[in-house]
């Protein structure tokens, strides 16, 4: 019988098998999974970052088509305007008809070169900055007349072609009247324009149009534009434009 001391402590002790092999296992096991959830993740990352690639270059592409098909129509206008021309119809036995269509045609001839002019300053403007941006403000006096035809076009910086833009877009003009400094928003000049604070809502691209009829003895100075974005970040936005009498 092995020799106690009496009154000492005897723990129990519990023999367990060597097994080096299996810590080993179990180490390699950590590591790959380790590794795995690292390769999962970058391709989760890669292909978030492909998508959105994806996305900005198809809605790039839907503008550069549009340039396209206006710059054919424009082409095609062109050609009718000077068929109609070389055919007489300038004479002045011409009925009043075909002077109408010929006025027709030079009016959408003008319009839609305004068009191409607009679309390609808007597709090819770059900017560093960010969010909503003010891409083109055209202002185009209808004749000798007090109406103008306007067009805002607003655009999403860094658009991910996914995230929507909300917010709202206040257009005024500013200028005097019968000696008075005077503010008219757009929509108390504009039939398009029903509300001071203009809706925004895009993912890349929104265009505000019409024509705007200045009321009597005002004098314009200045049209100032003033955006607020609220998602997808906040941002205000402030911008004044030259009143520049330019014939449409």
């Amino acid at each position: 019988m092995p020799n106690v001391v009496k009154g000492s402590r005897q723990d129990k002790m519990m023999v367990v098998p060597y097994r080096p092999g299996q810590r080993l296992f179990w180490l390699i096991g950590s590591i790959l999974l380790i590794s795995l959830g690292t390769l999962c993740g970058f391709g989760f990352g890669y292909y978030q970052i492909h998508r959105v690639e994806e996305s900005f270059k198809n809605g790039f592409l839907e503008q550069t088509i549009l340039l396209d098909e206006l710059s054919a129509e424009n082409s095609e206008l062109k050609r009718q305007v000077a068929m109609l021309e070389r055919s007489g119809l300038l004479d002045q036995r011409v009925n009043e008809t075909d002077q109408k269509t010929l006025s027709s045609l030079r009016d959408q001839l003008a319009t839609l070169e305004q068009d191409l002019s607009f679309y390609k300053n808007v597709i090819t403007k770059q900017t560093d900055d960010t969010g909503l941006m003010v891409s083109e403000w055209s202002l185009k006096r209808i004749s000798n007349s007090n109406r103008y035809r306007y067009k805002l076009a607003l655009r999403q910086q860094d658009a991910d072609g996914d995230t929507y833009l909300n917010g709202h877009v206040n257009v005024n003009l500013v200028g005097t009247q019968n000696g008075k400094n005077t503010v008219y928003s757009l929509s108390e000049v504009s039939k398009e324009q029903e509300q001071i604070d203009i809706k925004l809502r895009f993912k890349f691209f929104q265009d505000i149009e019409g024509e705007l009829t200045l009321p009597d003895n005002f004098l314009p100075e200045y049209t100032k534009i003033v955006g607020v974005e609220i998602n997808p970040v906040r941002k205000t936005i402030d911008r004044d434009y030259p009143w520049i009498d330019a014939k449409g």
